[in-house]
């Protein structure tokens, strides 16, 4: 793999992290898959191209694992797509601590110890950085605090990075997804499932299945955001983010002023 660009995915067993892993190998690029899902990252096992990687990155002696396995390999990476997310969702009220500290140790805190732990092979390349956050980043709905706290933050990671990586002449670019077609959408399903028949917000929650039916249907393929990395790899100059498949309503709301978007959600959505 030595003529080979290398490439380390985060979340690469299912969904968009699968996608771009199978996508770049075929592409020609080395990609280094890891996942905490064994049963997923099994299928990727004998894909040309792929060296499947076990990692929870919860875990820093895991990630330092990783670093060791990806560094006996390649001497530098040229990517490194943060891509590895759950979600929670439910009203802020209601939702317990403890799945507040999970998703922000999985979409935040695990974001930040990967990228510094393999920084240095980064460097070596000048390798970019592309860090999968959501529309959801940039305007939450009422009952989507959790996932839009996570994203949120990691919009503002990516952005203090991508302004201190430049007097390095490195790049940190920014995905926001819509809706994708992968297991999310169902997780996103079963969150809600759990709040509605006890919240105060019952009422309020079971306007949601209209919506999450919608989504679904209108859902896309993953491979759209894994062409769009190949892309970005392609690029000397690519943007600092890229919006894919956002959905209108929620552009809408986000370039409304703050009371008439409130009022929006609050009497029509």
């Amino acid at each position: 793999m030595n003529d080979k660009k290398a490439i380390l995915v985060t979340g690469a067993a299912n969904g968009i992290g699968k996608s771009i892993s199978q996508y770049l190998a075929s592409k020609d690029y080395f990609v280094f898959a890891s996942d905490i899902d064994d049963e997923g990252l099994i299928t990727l096992e004998n894909t040309e191209n792929i060296k499947t990687i076990k990692l929870n990155i919860r875990n820093t002696e895991e990630i330092a694992r990783a670093f060791e396995v990806v560094s006996s390999l390649t001497e530098g990476l040229d990517c490194l797509v943060n891509n590895a997310g759950i979600f929670v969702g439910g009203p802020m009220l209601e939702i317990s601590v403890e799945d507040m500290r999970a998703i922000l140790e999985i979409n935040v805190l695990g974001m930040i110890d990967v990228t510094q732990k393999f920084f240095p092979l980064l460097q070596k390349r000048k390798g970019k950085i592309i860090n999968i956050s959501s529309e959801v980043g940039r305007f939450s709905y009422p009952f989507n605090g959790p996932y839009g706290i996570s994203k949120y933050a990691v919009e503002a990671y990516s952005d203090s990075l991508r302004r201190e990586l430049m007097f390095e002449g490195m790049k940190v670019i920014k995905i926001q997804p819509g809706a994708f077609n992968t297991r999310f959408i169902t997780e996103t399903e079963d969150e809600y499932r759990k709040f509605v028949e006890e919240s105060m917000f019952k009422d309020q929650l079971s306007r949601i299945w209209p919506v999450l039916a919608k989504e679904k249907k209108k859902s896309a393929d993953p491979i759209v955001i894994a062409k769009l990395v190949h892309k970005i790899l392609k690029k000397n100059h690519p943007r600092r983010s890229y919006k894919v498949k956002n959905n209108r309503t929620r552009m809408i709301l986000e370039y409304l002023p703050a009371p008439l978007a409130d009022f929006v959600i609050k009497h029509f959505i």
